[in-house]
């Protein structure tokens, strides 16, 4: 199966507001394990993805590759 979420605006926010992945996950609450099972589509808790979009001020399905 191809990746659901939408890495690629999960990666241009991490650089447009010049921040590694610490840094990111720190201001979503999630750990840099759960990030990256994130990013490469593994098996992870939604509640995750919904603190993603928070902290990047976006809806949620904007997270979803359509």
């Amino acid at each position: 199966m191809d990746n659901a979420v939408n890495t690629a605006l999960i990666n241009s926010y991490i650089k447009a507001n010049n921040l590694n992945k610490t840094k990111f996950c720190k201001l979503c609450k999630i750990s840099i394990y759960t990030f990256n099972k994130i990013m490469t589509n593994q098996d992870f808790d939604m509640i995750n993805l919904f603190r993603i979009a928070k902290t990047m001020n976006v809806p949620i399905c904007k997270l979803f590759v359509e």
